[in-house]
């Protein structure tokens, strides 16, 4: 039963699930067939009264408030009855999913975990390549942009998965040296082959935070340690970006699309080698970078005129917004109120205590990757790779139980 609940975990991480459903292997959509299975297959594995302890981790608490405040938000939302629904029902798969996940991860052996964590990992990883080499063509839209995502669709929400399993995978495998480094090149080039420039910024992040610490598990930071880092991560870098200067013209011969437009001048741009001005490239990253930060302050604005919360949905529904927030800080303040978005900050600093306390460094990493990704999208525990991971780091915390947490 172990393997088949893994199975349903590389499904949901590598979002090979909703791929079966678009190819029309698996006929219902992964949250009515796919996600209830696995939840019955769960319930009939394990006894219930084995992880009751869960609905005591921090993290349980605050997507539970998450839910319960977008319950009770429901009431005065003028959003429409189809997103309020939406945003519960994915706020009640978001909170089952991680209480099985975290007790699958801290009841299973190691091996069974980094197999499952890994196939995520390389699945979506391959499907990427796969795409971008050879292409899907089950949809025309996403079979004619430049810019690929694998089974992931989106390169932004690809990337962000890739990075998430990555620093997953590298949790489990630190400690051989060929594994962890085979893991951090297959995150650089997948994560490249995107183009997401906060997937990069994370990686680097994570490249950073791991060489600094010497890839261990423990903090094992100190004075000496960062200024020998330094020339580690010099050296690293440096290869990486040769590698990379490398592999962007096997990108170029094999797709066209990357020697010229918006495609090309974003691989330039990552790379270093833009020859254009930053005012003559006001249609590319200054025109996203605008657009942003005119969501910002329109945002900033209506939540000091309500900081209460406008209602569940609000910021989805596009009689309201034409654009959501794409910032997850701002998502809770703008529908779910001031309350439950000091509670979130209140859960980011108490996750960063916990992996001090229990010498988690991986965890602070995870952490500081879900501050940064806060602030560029606004559906983050929608994601289901990045609510597997999560549930992967906290089961280092709640290892068998919580007593010694109380």
């Amino acid at each position: 039963m172990k393997y088949i609940l893994g199975g349903f975990l590389i499904l949901f991480s590598s979002f090979a699930d909703i791929f079966l459903f678009r190819i029309h292997i698996v006929p219902f959509t992964p949250s009515s067939f796919l996600l209830p299975l696995f939840i019955v297959f769960f319930l009939i594995n394990y006894s219930i009264k084995d992880y009751l302890d869960i609905f005591r981790s921090h993290s349980f608490k605050v997507l539970f408030f998450i839910l319960a405040f977008s319950i009770i938000y429901a009431g005065f939302s003028e959003a429409s009855s189809t997103i309020i629904i939406e945003k519960i029902v994915l706020n009640t798969i978001t909170l089952l999913l991680y209480t099985f996940a975290v007790h699958y991860f801290r009841t299973e052996d190691r091996k069974t975990v980094t197999i499952v964590m890994s196939l995520a990992l390389l699945v979506l990883a391959g499907s990427i390549f796969y795409d971008f080499f050879i292409g899907f063509n089950y949809n025309a839209r996403l079979a004619q942009s430049s810019r690929k995502g694998g089974f992931g669709e989106n390169p932004n929400q690809a990337a962000s998965a890739v990075k998430f399993l990555s620093l997953a995978v590298l949790l489990l495998v630190n400690e051989t040296k060929k594994i962890r480094y085979t893991v951090v090149v297959i995150m650089v080039i997948t994560v490249f082959l995107t183009l997401s420039r906060s997937g990069i910024v994370s990686v680097v992040l994570i490249l950073v935070f791991g060489t600094t610490n010497n890839w261990s598990s423990r903090f094992e930071l100190s004075g000496k340690a960062i200024f020998t880092s330094f020339f580690k991560i010099t050296i690293l870098f440096s290869i990486l970006y040769i590698g990379l200067l490398s592999f962007s013209e096997i990108m170029k011969k094999t797709n066209p699309a990357f020697t010229r437009g918006a495609a090309g001048k974003r691989l330039d741009a990552l790379l270093g080698q833009s020859k254009q001005s930053s005012n003559s490239n006001s249609g590319g990253t200054l025109s996203n970078t605008s657009g942003r930060g005119t969501l910002l302050f329109d945002y900033w604005e209506d939540f000091q005129d309500w900081p209460l919360g406008y209602g569940t949905g609000y910021t989805s529904d596009k009689n309201f917004n034409k654009l959501n927030t794409h910032n997850y800080f701002l998502y809770l303040a703008l529908n779910l109120g001031i309350i439950m978005f000091l509670a979130y900050i209140f859960y980011i600093f108490y996750s960063i205590k916990l992996a001090v306390q229990y010498d988690q460094f991986y965890y602070l990493i995870f952490m500081v990757l879900i501050i940064f990704e806060g602030f560029i999208s606004h559906s983050i525990w929608y994601e289901r790779p990045l609510v597997v991971c999560l549930a992967l780091f906290d089961s280092h915390i709640y290892r068998k139980n919580l007593n010694e947490l109380d």
